[in-house]
């Protein structure tokens, strides 16, 4: 009875909602040029990110989230990237796929500003004719849904020795869905500003704090507050909490050119917490070189 209330309340969400369409990351920050364009580029000279992200994974036909990302640091503070999101919840699929591009300025010794430009669009998808049905009559909105919906994107990301701040807003503009159809969906704008510090306790560990607020027209801002220790940057371990949503334990660990990591969230909210609703996410990211562009470097860095 739970499981079909809940898929009930995933459809009426597809429908109806004008809130939050875009996925959540427990681990945002492996995989900002989803977000952020800014970030192709900045981070080496060919990065490639996979994010797998399953929420409420006991439950049937729950939210589903796949996400890819890479990005390549060119001549002349140039970053080039491309970012895919598959979004899976109940019968609407969405993918949201980007070219990106950011340029890199440098402000003074150990600081620079890129600036960056997202473009492509989101192929929408929504079945829902294999629904049961109570009535002989036909009903108008179980009439399959499928549009390419253009869109661009625009982002800022300022990096330090011992800082970096993050401002993004990856789709501009208010777009409909479904054009002369009887569902009402759209994409609304969300926009991201996060920031984080690198503070290094020993001469191996170091505290990585960082905080992501996003907002989307219709819904309150959302804010993650995540602390990480990171042990010769090789082995960070940390949590994340979600305003009035989710907590999360976060690890990843480094093998070179390879990062793995794991996150296992649950809700906060009194009404979700007893349904024993978790939501495992996972990373990989493959890092082939630094470029000439690709000056992301901690504190404890440095000294290994």
């Amino acid at each position: 009875m739970i499981m079909k209330k809940l898929n009930y309340l995933l459809l009426l969400l597809s429908f109806f909602s004008f809130g939050q369409q875009e996925s959540y990351y427990s681990m945002y920050r492996y995989n900002m040029n989803v977000i952020n364009p800014a970030f192709a580029g900045a981070e080496g000279a060919n990065t490639f990110s996979f994010i797998s992200r399953q929420q409420w994974s006991s439950i049937d036909d729950a939210p589903s989230t796949l996400a890819f990302s890479y990005s390549s640091a060119r001549k002349n503070n140039v970053g080039l990237g491309l970012s895919v999101v598959s979004d899976k919840v109940f019968i609407e699929q969405q993918t949201f796929a980007y070219i990106d591009f950011s340029y890199k300025l440098e402000l003074n010794e150990g600081m620079e500003l890129y600036l960056g430009l997202k473009g492509g669009g989101n192929f929408y998808n929504a079945d829902p004719s294999g629904l049961a049905s109570y009535s002989s009559i036909s009903d108008p909105t179980k009439q399959q849904l499928s549009r390419f919906v253009p869109n661009v994107g625009a982002g800022a990301f300022l990096n330090a020795e011992t800082f970096w701040l993050s401002f993004s807003i990856p789709r501009l503009f208010n777009v409909d869905r479904d054009k002369d159809q009887a569902i009402a969906s759209k994409d609304r704008v969300h926009s991201y500003l996060a920031g984080g510090a690198y503070l290094p306790l020993t001469s191996n560990i170091l505290f990585k704090p960082s905080v992501m607020l996003r907002k989307v027209s219709g819904l309150s801002a959302t804010t993650d507050l995540t602390g990480m220790l990171s042990w010769k940057n090789t082995f960070d371990f940390g949590i994340s909490y979600r305003t009035s949503s989710a907590l999360s334990l976060m690890s990843l660990i480094s093998l070179g050119t390879f990062d793995i990591g794991y996150a296992y969230e649950v809700p906060t909210e009194s009404s979700l917490s007893q349904l024993n609703l978790k939501t495992h996410e996972l990373v990989l990211r493959i890092n082939l070189g630094a470029g000439e562009s690709s000056t992301i470097e901690t504190p404890a860095s440095t000294d290994n």
